[in-house]
């Protein structure tokens, strides 16, 4: 699948940044969409991160957002959001809980968005479900069937215990493709190996190449990444590249890839 995600609003400390409770809103989705990115690339899909860090206002960053979605022929758009107002601030035993929306019920979002709920919701979280609205910017605006999840509320203690960024981050990649990650979602950077060449480059693939935890090491990934797909290349060593996404290392032969 093409797949655009982003994690909603700007970041924490500027206008525009989301609820704050237990959880910071804002945190807290950059974390889960960090995540989610990584592993969708580590199953083989084509992911662009259209987050924003730079809005104006609350409508520019909406704005942005949209336009970044609208520049990729995607399957799909990922809204990443946390709730509030549950107002729960000394726990109650029950979660308030994770939600979903799409445009409409003919949306073909929709089985994605209930998928996902669902796999929220075998983690703990009350399931409240898929739910409409024509009025939500993002998917009104993006060309590509839009989901928005919020993922719990940060203003209820007992969803704010029960939240784990890499359990929700694997939740919604499980409801998106139908497989359980195989793979940490750990989207920190492999510890570096010595290269006589460290840079930075895109390159095309001409053909499917399997993704591997280290230079010509074990497969982590067969045929992952994938022909046609452009990549960018952080380090290199020898005729291997790895990834930025952080999923491994591909061969970056002449014979395999362009260069950019």
């Amino acid at each position: 699948m093409n797949i655009n995600v982003h994690a909603g609003h700007n970041p924490d400390g500027k206008t525009a940044c989301g609820a704050v409770g237990f959880l910071k809103e804002s945190t807290e989705a950059r974390s889960v969409k960090n995540k989610v990115i990584a592993l969708l690339r580590a199953q083989g899909h084509t992911v662009y991160d259209c987050t924003v860090d730079n809005g104006a206002s609350q409508a520019d960053v909406l704005y942005k957002i949209a336009a970044k979605c609208n520049a990729h022929a995607a399957d799909l758009d990922v809204s990443i959001h946390f709730n509030s107002g549950a107002n729960d601030t000394s726990g109650n035993g029950k979660t308030t809980g994770a939600e979903a929306f799409v445009y409409a019920s003919a949306s073909g979002a929709k089985p994605y968005a209930q998928n996902i709920v669902n796999a929220i919701s075998a983690l703990g979280f009350k399931n409240r479900g898929v739910k409409y609205s024509s009025s939500f910017y993002i998917l009104r605006k993006t060309k590509a069937p839009a989901l928005l999840i919020e993922c719990c509320f940060v203003d209820d203690k007992d969803d704010a215990a029960l939240y784990d960024a890499d359990k929700m981050a694997s939740a919604i990649v499980t409801g998106i493709t139908g497989t359980a990650p195989t793979v940490s979602p750990d989207t920190s950077a492999p510890p570096a190996i010595p290269s006589a060449n460290p840079t930075v480059y895109q390159v095309r693939l001409l053909d499917d190449l399997n993704i591997r935890k280290t230079p010509n090491g074990s497969i982590v990934q067969v045929n992952g990444a994938k022909k046609g797909v452009i990549y960018t290349i952080v380090e290199t060593s020898g005729s291997w590249g790895r990834l930025k996404s952080g999923a491994g290392w591909i061969c970056v032969s002449d014979k395999y890839v362009k260069k950019m």
